[in-house]
């Protein structure tokens, strides 16, 4: 399964529960859903993360960024922390299919919750996690 067949059936499978999606278009290197009340959202899948893209979301934007469970990615979330969490409805989602395991992140709600004193070493800790990595 590639990342834009996962990125569709996990939002199939997420609406399996919410029952919220009204439409959703495959377009590009993304996919755009509209839910209820007329909330929209997009999740762009990439292998790596590109910086330029992250920061091209508006801060009104719904956005999910579906990619793999790689150190280049954990790079890009970890040097640029403290510009994510200042984005409400930003989401990673990283994925390790060798393993069937993901690891998901809001960094605006985690910033609020975690301790940035340990903050990488916590981050480092989920990515072991989705990589199969015991310590």
């Amino acid at each position: 399964m590639d990342l834009r067949e996962w990125a569709v059936h996990y939002i199939k499978q997420r609406d399996l529960v919410k029952n919220d999606l009204v439409s959703y278009k495959e377009e590009g290197d993304r996919v755009l859903c509209e839910y209820k009340e007329g909330i929209k959202a997009t999740y762009y899948y990439k292998e790596n993360l590109k910086l330029e893209k992250i920061k091209a979301v508006k801060d009104d934007e719904t956005a999910y960024f579906v990619c793999m469970c790689n150190e280049h990615n954990l790079k890009i979330l970890m040097d640029n922390w403290d510009l994510f969490k200042t984005k409400k409805d930003l989401v990673f989602i990283f994925l390790n299919p060798k393993l069937a395991e993901k690891w998901i992140i809001k960094p605006f709600v985690h910033a609020k919750i975690a301790d940035p004193a340990t903050l990488k070493q916590g981050l480092r800790t989920m990515y072991d996690t989705c990589m199969g990595i015991v310590k």
